[in-house]
């Protein structure tokens, strides 16, 4: 009778061991296992998370979420003024730009490289994207400790903060993110009368902040400031300039003063810049009218708006009799005059105050 093939399955490597000790193989298995698991979870900590690199990485990770909460929470990521003090900073700014809702879109973020310098530091570099923009610098960190003696801790050696120097030409408010802010409020120590305002702002680097004004009377093209590089001052200036409800409001009331001194019945209309002198004997009333309203041309002057001076045509009737062999007669004539503005004041409730120069 033929043999027949064994196919049976192949004896577990344990088998030939008793109970007990097959137990005890399959449980120090399992444990080298999870040490080993452990062993890699520990690595992928301390590389991806409890590093320098992702330590700077949550920072920028939290600016990119628009989480500014979470970026000021972090160690060494210090506003106060000590710790702007500490950086290098102007200390005493204003902190109304610590904000989420004005945070730029940050994205592309790479870490560069991680240099441990000599006093052990580590210095990373990284490169990113802001709103389109390109930006690249460094942060300084540092440890401070151990979780459970095995992940590290760190912080920013200094503030990762910048501050950001705003120059508000012919105006006191700036807009950024839908926002208005006051500069007379970031730096109440302003004159009063000041046409040109500035204050320090805190400001998260790398952002980027567009700034503009915008208000019945004025308007300003778009600054943008990039506050690229931690620990520094970037500066922006917004230029603010007249709108034409501005022009349209100044050559009313230009024109209004100018008909009330063609209201006068007298041949010099006191406080204006027309009127003439005649020899003869005036005969009734002389009778003026604007013919031609001079061209407002408002523009910056160094403490204040001003109009530059502008020409316009008076015109005259009146009767006068010869002194010399006393006949009478008609005057009409056109009296060119010139008049500027030394002053225009926009006041709090949006009126204006205008002072023609003398």
């Amino acid at each position: 009778m033929p043999e027949v093939a064994d196919v049976s399955a192949p004896a577990h490597p344990v088998a030939p061991f008793r109970p007990r000790t097959r137990v005890i193989l399959v449980s120090t298995g399992i444990g080298v296992l999870l040490l080993l698991a452990f062993a890699a979870a520990i690595g992928s900590l301390q590389r991806d998370v409890y590093s320098p690199s992702g330590f700077v990485s949550g920072y920028l990770g939290a600016l990119a979420r628009h989480d500014a909460h979470a970026a000021l929470a972090m160690p060494g990521v210090d506003a106060s003024d000590s710790g702007l003090a500490a950086a290098g900073l102007p200390t005493a700014p204003s902190r109304e730009l610590l904000r989420s809702d004005v945070l730029a879109n940050l994205s592309g973020i790479r870490i560069v490289h991680d240099d441990t310098l000599a006093d052990g530091v580590h210095q990373v570099a990284f490169e990113a994207t802001v709103d389109g923009t390109p930006v690249s610098s460094a942060f300084r960190v540092k440890q401070t400790g151990a979780v459970l003696g095995l992940l590290p801790t760190w912080r920013f050696v200094t503030t990762p903060l910048a501050v950001a120097t705003v120059t508000v030409e012919h105006a006191e408010t700036f807009t950024v993110a839908g926002h208005t802010l006051d500069t007379r409020a970031g730096d109440p120590t302003q004159p009063a009368q000041a046409f040109t305002t500035k204050a320090d702002y805190v400001v998260f680097a790398p952002g980027l902040y567009r700034l503009g004004h915008s208000s019945t009377y004025l308007h300003a093209d778009t600054a943008s400031l990039l506050a690229s590089k931690p620990g520094a001052v970037a500066t922006v200036s917004v230029v603010a300039e007249p709108t034409s409800e501005f022009i349209s409001q100044v050559e009313s009331q230009l024109d209004s003063y100018l008909d009330g001194c063609a209201k006068q019945p007298v041949l010099q209309p006191s406080g204006c810049p027309f009127g003439v002198v005649i020899d003869d004997r005036v005969v009734g009333a002389p009778a003026w009218s604007i013919v031609k309203y001079p061209p407002v041309n408002v523009v910056a002057g160094t403490n204040g708006w001003q109009m530059a001076p502008a020409e316009g045509i008076a015109h005259l009737q009146v009767t006068v009799q010869s002194l010399f062999d006393g006949t009478i007669s008609t005057r009409n004539s056109d009296e060119p005059f010139s008049v500027a503005l030394s002053s225009i004041v926009i006041r709090p409730d949006g009126a204006l105050d205008i002072v023609v120069a003398g």
